[in-house]
């Protein structure tokens, strides 16, 4: 992960509502209805995204709660967060 990336917040968008069962996740978004899933991990990244901590805090906060590789944390946030994006679940929150 670049520093460029490390240093963007995103957020989640507000059409999507979300729903945590145990250690796993649902997302939906509301326009599409469609359904995204989450693990353990990606549920902790949606919950820190939704406080509105950056992409490298969010790392940090993931190398502290999880353990494993660094750089496979690194791997899965940056998957995450593409597939994220792809899905349109999450908004940049880059200048605001």
């Amino acid at each position: 992960m670049s520093d460029d990336v490390l240093g963007r917040r995103v957020r989640p968008s507000p059409e999507v509502v979300s729903s945590r069962m145990g250690d796993t996740g649902v997302l939906v978004h509301l326009q599409t209805n469609r359904i995204f899933e989450l693990n353990a991990t990606g549920v902790r990244i949606w919950e820190l995204l939704g406080e509105g901590r950056g992409l490298d805090d969010v790392e940090k906060v993931l190398q502290q709660e999880f353990e494993g590789d660094p750089g496979q944390l690194r791997a899965d946030l940056l998957s995450l967060i593409d597939a994220l994006e792809r899905e349109r679940l999450i908004n940049d929150d880059r200048g605001q």
